[in-house]
């Protein structure tokens, strides 16, 4: 049953490119269940038709094409097409999914964005490839669709992302190993979002920009905020919650490590980009957020906190 309280009149066919990945199977999820009044028919594109996301998302209702399948065919009669597809897929791919959403009847286009605002980068001379192929994809999709509601959502860091993935400790993010690593003050808050609650606010602002009553209340640009922590903070609460002495933050010199990233900035990695934007505080979005456009006052559901995260970790 679902936790979400839809209260629309919206009917509505979706269309999630790459619906099986990272973040993909989450706004999938979130279609096709707590949202699924509003968006009875779901389209979900994806490399492997059989595996077993696709096989979980197909039980749930979905509709399964493949990536080779006509993309006519997939966004034929969609009202809404979200792109959740990285950033390094084949340029040509990229340009074909932006005309043929462009060909489309669809009147809302989410763009593969969910992160960090890269308008706030300070990174002159050696910004890194990846933001600076996002920054030619935006320009090429809003030509493309000027009679289109086209959204990029950010979201901070995925939620889940820092506490389970692989490369979170490299950014000094260790819940499991309960060690911390700050560049700068470890006090330096930064935005992060639980994957489950990116894909309700995906299918949330689908509703809100289908629906001509409030579909002007939706910007280009939305900022999602469930969550605003620190290090120290982070620290703190899975001591807390772990039943656990608190574990070592400690604090590199953010200046000296901006500077020989920017001699070098081929030995770094778009992690250490990463850490850089917390240092700066760049990736706080506390106090510019659409979380009440999105869930006013919580009143559809409970933002994943921090600590239900770390519960789970643990």
């Amino acid at each position: 049953m679902s936790t979400v309280k839809v209260n629309t009149n919206i009917k509505a066919t979706a269309v999630i490119i790459g619906g099986t990945g990272l973040i993909g199977i989450w706004i999938s999820k979130a279609f096709l269940t707590d949202f699924r009044s509003a968006f009875p028919t779901v389209r979900i594109t994806t490399r492997d038709v059989n595996s077993p996301k696709a096989r979980e998302l197909a039980a749930l209702g979905a509709e399964l094409y493949s990536f080779d399948d006509s993309l006519d065919a997939v966004l034929n009669g969609a009202d809404v097409v979200v792109n959740t597809l990285p950033t390094h897929i084949p340029a040509t791919d990229g340009k074909k999914i932006i005309t043929a959403v462009a060909a489309s009847a669809a009147k809302v286009y989410f763009m593969s964005e969910f992160g960090g605002d890269y308008a706030l980068n300070d990174f002159p001379g050696y910004e890194h490839a990846e933001w600076q192929v996002k920054r030619e994809i935006a320009k090429d999709t809003h030509a493309a669709m000027p009679d289109k509601k086209v959204i990029a959502l950010i979201a901070g860091l995925f939620l889940g992302a820092c506490f389970n993935s692989p490369y979170a400790p490299l950014m000094g993010l260790d819940v499991k190993g309960n060690a911390y690593r700050s560049l700068g003050p470890a006090t330096t808050r930064f935005t992060a979002s639980a994957e489950i609650d990116v894909g309700r606010a995906v299918a949330r602002l689908a509703v809100l920009a289908l629906d001509p009553a409030t579909a002007a209340r939706v910007p280009g640009t939305v900022r999602l905020a469930p969550n605003t922590t620190s290090l120290a903070e982070l620290a703190d609460a899975a001591a807390r919650v772990r039943g656990v002495p608190r574990g070592a933050v400690e604090e590199e010199d953010l200046g000296a490590f901006k500077q020989a990233l920017s001699e070098r900035p081929a030995d770094y990695n778009l992690g250490d980009y990463l850490r850089v934007l917390l240092g700066e505080g760049k990736l706080d979005f506390s106090a510019n957020n659409d979380n009440e456009l999105i869930n006013p006052g919580q009143s559809l559901w409970k933002w994943k906190t921090v600590e239900d995260e770390i519960r789970e970790v643990a």
